[in-house]
């Protein structure tokens, strides 16, 4: 009992802390490249206008990438905020060039790859919380049953066992949103 309240109690510390803390840029996880966007134009049914215009806004965009990356007046910082700026300006860009149909095509690709993305790490974050339980409870054992031996190495074992368990089941989970 008192390992289902601890354990309670440590998943929602974990959780909240995990919660409060700063995610990554959305946006970056959420936009598709312009790459793939080219790469799977038989699905977006692209016309052959709109792939140049693609290809040709790509090629623009790089140099002005390059130059931004050249720029020795501007810090580090800054280069960072213009290169953000010139990406947002890309996806705009291409948003003008895609039809309604695409465009819904692209976002709806690019929020399912989203969700993926924060279901692995979500799955990813209780592999961890599972290891820290999993090595706080071997040295519980070995406390708890420091005078037995053979009662301490089967519950090591048992315990062990139920760890592999339910690191498969998540490893498992984990690759099954490949």
């Amino acid at each position: 009992m008192k390992r289902v309240l601890l354990l309670g109690t440590l998943l929602f510390t974990m959780h909240n802390i995990y919660a409060q803390s700063p995610k990554k840029n959305v946006e970056s996880n959420y936009e598709k490249s312009s790459s793939e966007l080219l790469n799977r134009s038989e699905y977006y049914e692209l016309t052959a206008d709109q792939r140049n215009r693609i290809i040709e806004r790509k090629r623009s965009i790089g140099r002005e990438f390059a130059a931004i990356g050249r720029d020795h007046s501007l810090t580090g910082r800054e280069k960072g905020q213009k290169k953000r700026q010139l990406s947002m300006s890309f996806r705009n860009d291409i948003y003008a060039i895609l039809n309604e149909s695409q465009k819904v095509k692209w976002d709806k690709e690019s929020y399912n790859k989203y969700q993926v993305s924060t279901a692995k790490a979500e799955i990813e974050y209780k592999l961890e919380l599972l290891e820290i339980e999993y090595e706080k409870d071997i040295k519980n054992i070995e406390t708890k049953y420091r005078n037995n031996d053979s009662k301490r190495k089967l519950e090591k074992n048992n315990r062990k066992a139920e760890y592999k368990l339910q690191k498969s089941e998540l490893k498992r989970l984990k690759d099954n949103l490949s």
